[in-house]
């Protein structure tokens, strides 16, 4: 059986769709796609019938591109509002090994009666598994006679999490899992040393910045800052009495995030909102950007401290604003040189626009390793068809899908 993963990054500005096979421990991208977003504002559903055509569309270009029909995905959910709570659980080993099942039923016991009627549960993130008392990681097929479990439950209040199911089965797709965007990021930027330590990963977005708290690999807190890249194209946009669509290219191709790091005989021509044709420097296009952008970072900065009071060891910066040249020099000068700013390598995949979907994927995975179990978004016809794509059939189009549902296992269950 072939492991194919398919995840959705819904973004207020794109909608980013990735697919990937796990094979021999690694991550291989088959594919990737970004759908302008619609119906989306700050990471939440306002026209349902928009943001499913967006959905439909980029669907539409991945089924395209492979050869087959993606019916069961990965996605995110709006972390507004998230709810973190301890959670405890222990089961008595009936059978002679501990089964997938075993480790579902004690999931399901350590919430049971936890979310609150208007929450939705997202996960359960195991922090420690005890069989007859001593710690492990991979219970499942190890014998014992009590299994318990220490861990963080995350939930999101109900609207936020069924407006995005109702807009993926109006696309016609199975939902098997969902996460939220913090989740995807650490799993897309964790290594040894960030496993063991406390620390913080900023997402720079488009209409907001994520800040999200972890400690030891576990997501602790998460806030969302309604500010974002948006936010300098407008400011370049009112200075220079130019339309947001040209704001944001001179944003992408000829700004500076530092006025140390510019080219001053550089000049942008630009027809302003009158028509006239006028002509910037990057000396004074750079000084709006640069004090937005520090702005961002600063109050990124302030969100950690009150998301928590423990010392940490580290920063991770994501997301498309850290695109723009020179970032990094703004980066070091406001949070230090310690900060580590991501730059996505993944083959198939290389811009930081992916990394929430890519780590999405690998999440999941891991989350099937813990629970021991084997799976895949694709049936075996699919298969065929990646692997041999001129053995075409008439399979029929994916239907409507049922999605509503605890999240325990595969879609945590």
């Amino acid at each position: 059986m072939k492991k194919i993963y398919t995840a959705i990054d819904i973004g207020s500005d794109t909608i980013k769709f990735v697919v990937g096979e796990y094979f021999k421990n690694k991550l291989n991208i088959l594919a990737t796609y970004e759908q302008k977003a619609k119906g989306i504002r700050k990471g939440l559903i306002v026209d349902p019938n928009l943001a499913i055509n967006s959905i439909k569309d980029g669907i539409k270009e991945i089924n395209n591109n492979l050869g087959i029909d993606i019916k069961k995905v990965i996605v995110g959910v709006p972390s507004y509002n998230a709810k973190f709570m301890f959670v405890t659980s222990e089961i008595e080993i009936t059978g002679d090994a501990i089964t997938t099942d075993d480790v579902n039923n004690l999931i399901k016991a350590s919430v049971y009666s936890k979310v609150e009627q208007d929450y939705e549960l997202i996960t359960v993130l195991p922090l420690t598994f005890l069989i007859d008392g001593e710690k492990e990681t991979k219970v499942v097929g190890k014998a014992g006679n009590k299994l318990e479990i220490k861990g963080i439950m995350i939930s999101a209040p109900k609207k936020n999490v069924y407006s995005v199911l109702s807009v993926m089965e109006g696309a016609g797709l199975e939902v098997v899992d969902i996460t939220v965007s913090a989740l995807g990021d650490y799993y897309e930027v964790r290594n040894n040393n960030l496993d063991k330590n406390i620390g913080a990963i900023i997402n720079l977005g488009h209409e907001t910045t994520n800040v999200s708290v972890f400690s030891r690999g576990k997501l602790m807190n998460t806030e969302t800052i309604q500010l974002g890249g948006i936010n300098v194209d407008k400011d370049l946009a009112y200075m220079f009495n130019i339309n947001v669509f040209d704001a944001r290219e001179i944003k992408e191709k000829f700004a500076s995030s530092h006025k140390r790091f510019i080219a001053l005989n550089d000049v942008y021509e630009v027809k302003n909102t009158a028509g006239e044709v006028i002509k910037l420097n990057q000396i004074e296009v750079t000084e709006i950007v640069m004090d937005r952008l520090a702005e961002l970072l600063r109050l990124a900065q302030k969100q950690i401290l009150l998301l928590t009071k423990q010392n940490i060891s580290y920063i991770v910066i994501t997301g498309g604003l850290t695109e723009i040249r020179a970032f990094k020099n703004l980066v070091y000068e406001i949070l230090g040189k310690d900060v580590i700013i991501y730059t996505e390598d993944t083959l198939g995949a290389r811009n930081n626009k992916y990394t929430t979907s890519i780590g999405m994927i690998k999440y999941f995975i891991d989350k099937m390793e813990v629970r021991g179990k084997e799976y895949s978004m694709i049936d075996e016809q699919d298969e065929e068809l990646l692997i041999n794509p001129n053995n075409k059939n008439s399979k029929g189009k994916a239907g409507i899908t049922k999605i509503f549902g605890n999240f325990i296992g595969t879609k945590e269950d």
